[in-house]
């Protein structure tokens, strides 16, 4: 049943999706372009800054979109007057839920990939003018860097990067959650809905810097005991060339307590709207 809401909650954003994603890569194509052409062309400068500032507002309009889109189909699909349909559906709340998360994070994953990838396509220019007046120095100095990366950094080179992209989605999808979960706080509520989920974030995020901060200090404590690099658990890029075993520990380590708050962001949710369900 899950993979069915899944499909249709993407059948019903992509219909949002889609479009800001066509025009942002639109806007980058034809920049891009602009930006090759401007060479040559001069009265094109004009063009091409009211096209990049079009470009720019785009990258925030999709930022905005898949945050604020995730909150109001929520809202609405389980705690507003759609609720009355979506409980009636043979699918548990837990279901429910997870199929909206799921669904924003990777609609989230999509647009960071989207909006690199678009920053990528106006770097071509910049790319090809390198390219044609680069000599064979550049072109030497840039085969030692990835060399002496590859020396010195070895597999690290691949997985350090692969853990923070593990801790990336699944920061988006505890986000995603922890914002479910004060909605569904502010939903016990007749009144003043909306204030109520804003105070249970606030609320939230002090506890979770509070926690943040006894794990850092802890997880410290325990570089130390296990004789690894403590600065890693302070300032994990300062030490990734230099002590990997604390950095590692530090990454694994956050990527557990994220999932953790996760869990317990989906107990908080799913409780609520499973025994204590308030729809307006």
């Amino acid at each position: 049943m899950l993979s069915k809401l899944m499909y249709h909650e993407f059948k019903a954003t992509r219909r949002v999706f889609f479009p800001a994603y066509g025009i942002m890569l639109a806007l980058a194509v034809i920049s891009s372009v602009f930006m090759i052409l401007s060479n040559n062309l001069q009265r094109l400068a004009v063009p091409l800054s009211l096209l990049l500032l079009a470009y720019v507002l785009s990258l925030f309009a999709v930022g905005v979109l898949s945050f604020v889109y995730m909150i109001v189909r929520f809202y609405k699909n389980l705690l507003g007057d759609e609720g009355y349909l979506m409980f009636t559906l043979p699918a548990t709340p837990a279901q429910l839920v997870w199929s909206k998360c799921l669904v924003s994070t990777i609609w989230m994953v999509v647009s960071t990939i989207l909006c690199i990838v678009t920053l990528g396509i106006l770097l071509i220019p910049l790319m090809l003018e390198t390219i044609s007046t680069a000599d064979a120095s550049f072109w030497q100095t840039i085969h030692l860097g990835f060399q002496y990366i590859a020396q010195t950094c070895g597999i690290h080179a691949i997985t350090f990067p692969i853990l923070f992209i593990i801790l990336g989605i699944v920061y988006i999808a505890n986000s995603c959650m922890h914002i479910y979960a004060c909605l569904s706080i502010g939903g016990l509520f007749n009144k003043h809905r909306l204030g109520a989920a804003i105070g249970a974030y606030i609320a939230f995020a002090i506890v979770w810097n509070i926690i943040s901060s006894l794990l850092l200090y802890s997880g410290g404590s325990l570089a130390n005991m296990l004789h690894l690099d403590a600065a890693a658990f302070y300032d994990p890029m300062q030490t990734i060339l230099n002590g990997m075993g604390g950095a590692y520990l530090f990454l694994i380590g956050w990527i557990v307590v994220t999932m953790l708050c996760l869990l317990v962001n989906f107990l908080i949710t799913n409780y609520i709207l499973k025994r204590h369900l308030n729809l307006q």
